[in-house]
Protein backbone atom coordinates (compact mmCIF):
# COMPACT_ATOMS: atom_id res chain seq x y z
CA UNK A 1 0.00 0.00 0.00
CA UNK A 2 0.99 3.51 -0.37
CA UNK A 3 1.61 5.70 1.12
CA UNK A 4 2.09 9.58 1.65
CA UNK A 5 3.71 11.80 4.33
CA UNK A 6 4.78 15.37 4.85
CA UNK A 7 7.94 15.70 6.32
CA UNK A 8 8.65 19.48 7.90
CA UNK A 9 12.46 19.97 7.56
CA UNK A 10 15.29 22.44 8.70
CA UNK A 11 18.42 23.44 7.10
CA UNK A 12 16.52 24.01 3.41
CA UNK A 13 18.01 27.09 2.21
CA UNK A 14 18.19 26.94 -2.05
CA UNK A 15 16.79 25.40 -4.63
CA UNK A 16 19.65 23.33 -4.68
CA UNK A 17 18.38 21.74 -1.53
CA UNK A 18 14.95 20.77 -2.74
CA UNK A 19 17.17 18.88 -5.93
CA UNK A 20 19.39 17.09 -3.43
CA UNK A 21 16.43 15.91 -1.09
CA UNK A 22 14.67 14.90 -3.70
CA UNK A 23 16.88 12.29 -4.62
CA UNK A 24 15.98 10.42 -2.01
CA UNK A 25 13.60 8.19 -4.66
CA UNK A 26 16.70 7.17 -5.93
CA UNK A 27 18.76 6.32 -2.62
CA UNK A 28 15.38 4.16 -0.85
CA UNK A 29 14.26 1.24 -2.79
CA UNK A 30 10.37 1.73 -2.31
CA UNK A 31 10.27 5.76 -2.73
CA UNK A 32 7.95 5.92 -5.45
CA UNK A 33 7.62 10.00 -5.49
CA UNK A 34 9.69 12.57 -3.25
CA UNK A 35 8.94 16.13 -3.82
CA UNK A 36 10.63 19.15 -1.79
CA UNK A 37 10.42 22.90 -1.52
CA UNK A 38 12.97 25.24 0.20
CA UNK A 39 9.99 27.65 0.87
CA UNK A 40 7.71 25.50 2.46
CA UNK A 41 10.41 24.38 4.16
CA UNK A 42 9.18 20.58 3.60
CA UNK A 43 9.50 17.20 1.68
CA UNK A 44 6.76 15.20 0.37
CA UNK A 45 7.31 11.34 -0.27
CA UNK A 46 5.24 8.77 -1.41
CA UNK A 47 6.20 5.08 -0.65
CA UNK A 48 5.19 1.77 -0.22
CA UNK A 49 5.73 1.07 3.20
CA UNK A 50 6.15 -3.16 2.60
CA UNK A 51 9.37 -2.09 1.00
CA UNK A 52 10.67 0.99 3.43
CA UNK A 53 9.59 2.67 6.56
CA UNK A 54 9.04 6.39 7.92
CA UNK A 55 12.24 5.48 9.94
CA UNK A 56 14.89 5.04 7.13
CA UNK A 57 13.37 7.57 5.23
CA UNK A 58 13.51 10.45 8.07
CA UNK A 59 17.33 8.55 8.59
CA UNK A 60 18.42 9.35 5.02
CA UNK A 61 17.02 12.96 5.39
CA UNK A 62 19.51 13.12 8.18
CA UNK A 63 22.19 11.10 6.65
CA UNK A 64 21.82 14.18 3.87
CA UNK A 65 22.26 16.84 6.23
CA UNK A 66 18.89 17.89 6.96
CA UNK A 67 16.67 17.91 10.58
CA UNK A 68 13.50 16.69 10.33
CA UNK A 69 11.37 18.61 12.55
CA UNK A 70 8.10 16.58 12.05
CA UNK A 71 5.89 14.18 10.35
CA UNK A 72 2.51 13.87 8.95
CA UNK A 73 1.22 11.16 7.23
CA UNK A 74 -2.07 10.53 5.18
CA UNK A 75 -2.62 6.58 3.52
CA UNK A 76 -3.79 7.08 0.08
Amino acid sequence: MAKRITLKIRGMECPNCTMILERIEDKLKGVLMAEASYRKEQLIVEYNENQVTEAQIQAEVSRMGYEVVSISSNIR
